[in-house]
């Protein structure tokens, strides 16, 4: 079996899914692997667990809009399925260092700084 080939479509899915529910299992099924299987076969070949690579896609995807639109944080929070701003808030702030509100004062900083 061609687990390359798996694993590129299931992160096809992901990636055009981010802003939706994604469930293990789903993923598994449409690769017509178990959920065990599946996870093991990912970790292997991208290197993290599923959920990780889905928490750090999300967070990418939300880093994003807050340097490109003025969507509130807690908007952008709940549209990449996190649980509440606190629950965003920190896992922005693990993958960034600075929290959500900071990161996005920083760019404003930084665009001003290079007008003048």
């Amino acid at each position: 079996m061609n687990y390359d080939a798996c694993i590129k479509k299931a992160i096809e899915y992901i990636e055009h899914n981010l802003d939706k529910k994604i469930k293990l299992k789903d993923l598994a099924d449409m690769v017509f692997l178990s959920k065990y299987h599946f996870h093991r076969v990912f970790h292997a070949v991208v290197g993290e667990p599923v959920a990780e690579y889905i928490r750090k896609r999300r967070l990418i995807e939300a880093a994003d809009e807050l340097l490109n639109t003025d969507d509130k944080i807690v908007d952008i929070a709940f549209k990449y399925q996190f649980n509440s701003q606190e629950v965003f808030t920190k896992a922005f702030k693990k993958l960034y260092g600075i929290p959500p509100r900071e990161f996005r004062r920083n760019r404003i900083t930084s665009a001003l700084s290079m007008a003048a």
